[in-house]
């Protein structure tokens, strides 16, 4: 095959950064500039040598991430620095992404052979006999795995599915407090977790990530539902609570967005020490999707009355999916929004991202497919997880709570969740502290407004030019050691 029918992903350092640049079936290459604040320019295709040219370099071919890169996730120490090493190895969000974190910031990174990595920022990361070397800025930096956290595997039984996790323990006096991650939706290993996990265990809490079932080393097929999620986050902490260097009875949950659907499921019905949660929805999963679709329209341009369309159909499908069947009067009403849609020319405006081209139900735009259609595809089963209302859980709630918004959350619609889940837990008498934060997105990331090529959804969960909002993780961290007296 020649090189210019080669898909692929190449990267390099310019005089204006690192580039990377990306061919997708035959079609045109792709340039980001993340340093420019420049996302997919459209560039013409030089060759030198088999290899891409951008900005008078030649890139180097991204290789997959290796199989056993799960081992080398983890912490590292020294130089005064500690990094953390992290991975989201599925295409969810387009393609696999290896994070490296230090501080509040993520940066990706990307293998170019079995131990050499090449970070957005331009620094070199060298994995070498236990421990990391990172190159940046003439400087080098040797840094070992950290001795402040032991790991273990961990495997566990949800439902009749074979799981398995790692349990994080803090260098802390034991029996120490714990709590299980529980993840949200995208992709489903326990890698990412990791990021989660880092202000708990700063607090002295051990932690449980996993593998969601049907996903990484777990067993089971296809992907679990929040009720599913809820057995597995009760089997964690059963798992935790048999522990020896584990105080039973300080053992909680800490969710992500779709898993702080699971999380209030488990602590309405058993006892649970505490319950933290990130970008929490206080809506049902059909509300939050309306609202996460019709944000990311809005913000392409596409106008008032189009949006207000989608919202129509999308409330429609999802309350025909949630039923498993559609009245006269929807089927007539999804037939009339869904031609309204068809000539909506703004609709233009808004830019398919990868990660929707590799899971195109999550596209804002409604199929373009005959009503008749378009039924079949989400009739059948009744679907109870797209109506259930997270409230009346809360409302059973009687531990400690902690969540934390980005007020720009695109995928949870804080004003509606934060009002719905005061109320029940001011009816539940639970102690519970909610705190909104100014510019922040859905992981509690500030989204930078100088760039271009991109949406701010996308930007975000390729983590481009990724920091956490100042002092968030922080507040969690304290919240915690207030509680657990940690």
């Amino acid at each position: 095959m020649e090189a210019t029918e080669r898909d692929g992903t190449w990267i390099g350092s310019t005089p204006v950064g690192v580039v990377t640049a990306r061919r997708r079936r035959g079609g045109p290459l792709l340039v980001d500039r993340p340093a420019a604040g420049r996302f997919r320019d459209l560039e013409p295709l030089i060759l030198r040598d088999g290899l891409p040219v951008v900005d008078g370099a030649m890139l180097r071919p991204v290789r997959d991430i290796p199989p056993e890169f799960g081992a080398r996730c983890g912490w590292y120490e020294g130089d005064d620095r500690t990094v953390l090493l992290t991975q989201f190895p599925e295409a969810y969000f387009g393609e696999p992404m290896i994070l490296v974190s230090e501080g509040d910031r993520v940066i990706r990174a990307y293998p170019v052979d079995e131990t050499s990595l090449i970070g957005e920022d331009g620094a070199v990361v060298d994995l070498v006999d236990g421990g990391l070397r990172i190159s940046a800025g003439g400087a080098v930096a040797s840094l070992p795995r950290s001795p402040r956290y032991r790991e273990e595997e961990a495997a566990f039984d949800a439902g009749g599915t074979p799981l398995s996790g790692t349990v994080i323990v803090p260098e802390a006096p034991g029996p120490r407090p714990a709590a299980v991650v529980v993840n949200g939706a995208a992709g489903g290993q326990r890698d990412l977790a990791r990021l989660l996990a880092q202000p708990l265990l700063d607090a002295g809490v051990a932690v449980l990530i996993y593998d969601k079932a049907g996903h990484g080393r777990s067993g089971g097929a296809g992907e679990p539902s929040t009720f599913d999620q809820a057995n597995t986050a009760a089997a964690g902490m059963d798992l935790l609570g048999e522990r020896s260097d584990v105080d039973e009875a300080r053992v909680g949950l800490m969710g992500f967005s779709n898993g702080m659907w699971a999380v209030p499921m488990v602590a309405a019905r058993r006892r649970v020490a505490f319950v933290a949660g990130i970008g929490s929805p206080g809506v049902s999963m059909a509300e939050s999707e309306v609202h996460r679709r019709t944000k990311v329209l809005r913000e392409a341009g596409v106008g008032s009355a189009t949006v207000t369309a989608v919202a129509e159909a999308w409330r429609c499908l999802f309350a025909i999916a949630g039923a498993g069947t559609a009245t006269e009067e929807q089927t007539g009403r999804l037939d009339r929004v869904l031609r309204a849609l068809a000539t909506a020319e703004d609709l233009s405006r808004y830019e398919v991202p990868d990660f929707v081209r590799e899971n195109p139900m999550l596209s804002p735009i409604p199929p373009s497919v005959p009503v008749e259609d378009l039924l079949a595809m989400v009739s059948g089963d009744p679907d109870p997880q797209l109506t259930y209302d997270p409230a009346a859980d809360y409302g059973r709630m009687r531990c400690p709570v902690f969540l934390q918004y980005g007020s720009d959350d695109t995928s949870v619609p804080v004003a509606a969740s934060v009002a719905q889940i005061e109320k029940a837990l001011g009816d539940s008498g639970a102690r519970a502290t909610i705190r909104v934060y100014t510019g922040l997105e859905h992981m509690l990331n500030l989204v930078p407004d100088d760039y271009t090529g991109l949406a701010p959804e996308a930007v975000m969960y390729q983590f481009h030019r990724f920091r956490f909002g100042d002092g968030v993780r922080h507040d969690l961290t304290s919240w915690l050691r207030e509680v657990l007296r940690c």
